[in-house]
């Protein structure tokens, strides 16, 4: 049987994602086709625009045949916690082909690329720490250092993209041969067809029309608040000590001060707190675990337990083959999120899951709202 998977956000689901699927079906030659999808955070550290049922059910009626939940503590990590996590829950299938968008055809120089990252050199080493002496983000010292000594890598590394695609690639080293790849290039078409799902939410702030950039099936109804949630948030950072903002996970060295002595009331009075070190993504993506109670130890639990999953939506006709197979394999499936014992190792981080999912329905804005 060949598996093949994908992993996204669906911030909407929009026309190149159907695009998407349906290649990877075809040219992998899938007999199914799985998904493992953020649940009600993005990797940016942002609500997400609808609830995570939602969000599945528009991929099965796009042609996946399983939707399974990123947990919350990968989802709100930098792009190789990110990538590790979602890779290591794709693991429960055993063997499978990955399938990501990129800028072109390159999926012999992206491999390159993430062995080149992999076993970092000594020379790369030395620029990256001098870069984090300077202020910069971990993000942008690396990829300053190997501008420094391979500018054909680092030109590639401009696309967040490729970034994640290189970083599936290094996660997927720990498997032995498992996971093959697969990659659809994403082709611009000025805006006739496709649209990024950025894009299509900032039509939607402005009431715009998107229906010409998503399938037809792509309904958004009570889309979240975002002043609300910022309320939230800024009450959660607030209400905490910077000895406990310090155990936040995403917090380093000493930005729970920083958060503790900040005026602010939103977000983007929070966000002012950017700077080289802490982008704008890794500022939000703090709020979004202080908000949640995401700390460090949490983190560490899910490094070092076995890979566990959430079912959010599978085609029935696939359910006898996929759901045996999941149950068996050597991690924790659960077909929904109240199936986890008590007692589980990793209850805590079902339980992460299902608090973020109610903050995201308490943002979502009342049918009423202006």
């Amino acid at each position: 049987m060949k598996i093949t998977a994908i992993i996204a956000e669906y911030n909407p689901f929009h026309n190149g994602h159907l695009k998407q699927l349906r290649l990877a079906k075809r040219e992998t030659q899938a007999d199914v086709l799985a998904v493992v999808m953020s649940g009600s955070f993005t990797q940016r550290g942002d609500l997400c625009i609808c609830d995570r049922t939602t969000r599945a059910q528009w991929a099965i009626q796009a042609g996946a045949d399983i939707v399974l939940e990123l947990p919350t503590v990968y989802t709100l990590s930098h792009a190789q916690g990110f990538a590790e996590g979602a890779i290591k829950t794709l693991s429960m299938f055993d063997e499978f082909t990955l399938s990501f968008g990129t800028e072109a055809d390159e999926l012999k120089d992206l491999n390159m690329a993430a062995e080149f990252m992999r076993s970092e050199s000594r020379d790369v080493s030395d620029l990256l720490k001098g870069y984090l002496g300077q202020g910069y983000s971990v993000a942008k010292s690396r990829t300053m250092a190997i501008g420094a000594v391979a500018p054909d890598v680092a030109n590639m590394l401009k696309s967040p993209n490729n970034i994640l695609a290189v970083e599936y690639m290094k996660a997927a080293r720990a498997y032995a041969g498992r996971i093959n790849f697969h990659s659809v290039v994403r082709k611009p078409d000025d805006g006739k067809k496709y649209l990024s799902s950025t894009s299509i939410r900032e039509l939607l702030r402005y009431g715009e029309d998107i229906s010409g950039f998503v399938p037809k099936f792509v309904e958004i109804e009570n889309p979240i608040s975002t002043d609300k949630y910022g309320a939230i948030s800024a009450y959660a950072m607030k209400a905490m000590t910077p000895a406990q903002l310090g155990e936040i996970y995403n917090v380093s060295e000493g930005m729970e001060n920083r958060i503790s002595k900040a005026e602010f009331n939103d977000m983007s009075g929070f966000l002012e707190l950017t700077s080289k070190r802490y982008t704008r993504s890794t500022i939000k993506r703090i709020a979004a675990c202080a908000t949640l109670g995401l700390n460090k130890n949490l983190a560490a639990l899910a490094k070092s337990e076995k890979p566990y999953c959430t079912l959010l939506a599978i085609r029935p006709s696939k359910k006898k083959l996929l759901l045996p197979m999941l149950a068996a394999s050597g991690g924790y499936f659960y077909f929904k999120h109240s199936d986890c014992p008590q007692d589980s190792p990793v209850r805590p981080l079902v339980e992460l899951d299902e608090k973020a999912a109610k903050i995201q329905k308490l943002c979502r804005l009342s049918k009423s709202a202006d």
